[in-house]
């Protein structure tokens, strides 16, 4: 049993933390990201599932075009199996290029993905039903809301907010501007990792 000397102490520390909470925090709004921050593919980092499109310039044998396994490596002609899991594809087509100075005079390697794997973006806060959602490539933050079916009636519309590791800060967005198909707005495209909260 808590004595009447420490619960209001307990109920200071509930209190103080709750509105700890409830800040905002710091943002940028999602209409004032430059338009390469929206689509870049500097953070993209490639998973299991993803068709990777490694090309080998002038020697189309050693190209390939692979799913990532389960194990998160892909099989490249003659130098065999590539981790390719957790790296963005700069780094993957740097690693292939060092590897293949065994067998090719100066190669030069570049790494694209195809659409492979689904998206998985986590939705949170106060929406109708909070998870983890699969998506198609090329969604946005309404298509995600749309999974989660939609704001519950608690919702602050104005604070809707993109969580991206590879970015330094939250990215805020107002419902009424997605709804409205503001381009800024439906133009910000989901990656794989992202987690929206809805305050």
């Amino acid at each position: 049993m808590i004595s009447g000397s420490v619960r209001p102490c307990l109920f200071a520390l509930v209190l103080s933390t709750l509105s700890a909470c409830a800040a905002t925090g710091p943002f940028v709004w999602a209409d004032s990201l430059p338009a390469s921050a929206s689509t870049s593919t500097e953070g993209v980092v490639i998973q299991d599932g993803d068709i990777v499109n490694v090309r080998v310039f002038n020697q189309e044998p050693l190209s390939t075009h692979e799913k990532v396994r389960a194990d998160g490596k892909i099989s490249m002609p003659v130098i065999g199996e590539v981790m390719a899991r957790g790296k963005r594809p700069a780094q993957l087509a740097s690693e292939i290029q060092d590897r293949l100075k065994a067998v090719v005079v100066a190669p030069s390697v570049t790494v694209t993905l195809d659409a492979g794997a689904e998206l998985k973006v986590s939705v949170l806060g106060e929406v109708k039903n909070a998870g983890i959602f699969p998506l198609d490539h090329g969604s946005n933050v309404l298509h995600a809301l749309a999974a989660a079916g939609g704001l519950s009636e608690y919702a602050d519309a104005d604070k809707v907010f993109v969580v991206r590791k590879a970015l330094p800060q939250r990215v805020r967005f107002r419902y009424q501007d997605l709804r409205a198909a503001d381009p800024k707005s439906i133009g910000f495209t989901l990656q794989s990792g992202d987690i929206i909260v809805v305050e």
